[in-house]
């Protein structure tokens, strides 16, 4: 009978400090659902992973182009499984499609749009004002417009830098630039790249010439023509096209004579020194990290202060830089030619040097 009551007395303990607990408990899991949609610390994205941030991303061109638009597609990629996102990508989207496109993303409500190219400049003014919720981004332009943040990659600092390198690297005083079209972003390549070689040897020739984007029959005609006239480093922005400036290079170099000079190329845009037609010729490349002016742009969204207007993206930030490629340092890029391009990014970022426009 003792057993039974202490067993009883047990039982009603055990429920009342139950029902004290469980009030408790209750505030917890309230308190955590009510943090899980807040913008949350930077870098780790949103806490809520049944509403994930919305993000589109425009081509103009193809994602296998080993250039811009894959370095677009590669961004995006790593940055939706650090952030959380859902993301959408479209390639081969012509300026004439983009617009109803945009449209189709703000119905469907996603948070950001970038178009990935000047291109994309004119159909997102046109769309952007029309929506509050979503916002758009478009890559390499330099305009305010409403509802729109434009990202401007300043490669003249890394293209100075490259530029000290081909006069270095060169014995005939004479480099090629090859750009896929005159818009003011690849200008500014050739730009820096002819500032950095002078500033090496004020005597030196930098020849220019603008193809195509997207066919490396016209790339690698003009890259031969450059050869013959005894330009033996080229540097190429040129995206898709790049593979045949590659292949001129390549060509050029498998029929080099006894003591012959090799020919150089340099990449652009995405980190090109390890391509498979002519890596062992291609010293360095002129690099935009677009995942992390992505990254910026979406973490500003996330914490509710989307910024439209003009962002400058450049060495000085880290989302424009010169990459070496590791497997010729010390082979083919000399100690000293190491030291001069570094001393000519501690210049450039200081403000000792400042490249003139034009």
């Amino acid at each position: 009978m003792l057993h039974k009551k202490a067993l009883w007395l047990c039982t009603i303990l055990f429920a009342v400090t139950l029902s004290l607990m469980l009030p408790a408990c209750s505030k917890k899991t309230s308190h955590s659902s009510a943090s899980s949609g807040q913008a949350s610390p930077v870098g780790t994205g949103p806490k809520d992973a049944r509403h994930p941030l919305k993000v589109a991303l425009l081509c103009s061109g193809s994602f296998t182009d080993g250039g811009w638009n894959e370095e677009g597609r590669d961004a995006m990629l790593r940055l939706k499984h650090r952030l959380h996102l859902k993301v959408s990508m479209l390639e081969h989207v012509s300026p004439v499609r983009a617009g109803n496109i945009m449209r189709q993303y703000i119905a469907r409500g996603y948070n950001l749009v970038i178009g990935h190219g000047y291109e994309f400049l004119d159909p997102a003014s046109q769309v952007a004002p029309t929506s509050k919720r979503t916002h758009f981004a478009i890559d390499g332009a330099d305009k305010i417009q409403s509802n729109v943040a434009t990202l401007n990659f300043d490669l003249s600092q890394p293209s100075y830098q490259l530029g000290v390198l081909a006069a270095m690297l060169s014995k005939t005083g004479r480099l090629g630039f090859i750009g896929g079209e005159a818009i003011p972003s690849v200008v500014a390549c050739y730009t820096g790249f002819l500032a950095g070689a002078r500033s090496v040897n004020p005597h030196i020739t930098v020849a220019h010439a603008y193809t195509s984007w997207d066919q490396p029959a016209l790339s690698k005609s003009q890259a031969e023509a450059f050869i013959q006239q005894h330009i033996d480093v080229i540097y190429q922005n040129v995206d898709a096209a790049s593979r045949g400036v590659f292949e001129a290079v390549a060509a050029a170099d498998r029929h080099l004579p006894p003591g012959g000079h090799p020919v150089y190329v340099f990449g652009s845009n995405t980190d090109q020194n390890d391509n498979s037609t002519c890596g062992a010729y291609t010293p360095a490349s002129a690099v935009i990290r677009l995942d992390r002016a992505y990254k910026k742009l979406i973490l500003e969204i996330i914490q509710g202060h989307f910024r439209p207007g003009v962002h400058r993206e450049n060495s000085a930030n880290g989302v424009c830089i010169t990459v070496l490629n590791p497997r010729l340092i010390d082979k083919v890029i000399t100690p000293a030619m190491q030291r001069a391009v570094k001393r000519a990014g501690e210049r450039l970022q200081s403000g000792k040097i400042v490249i003139s426009a034009g």
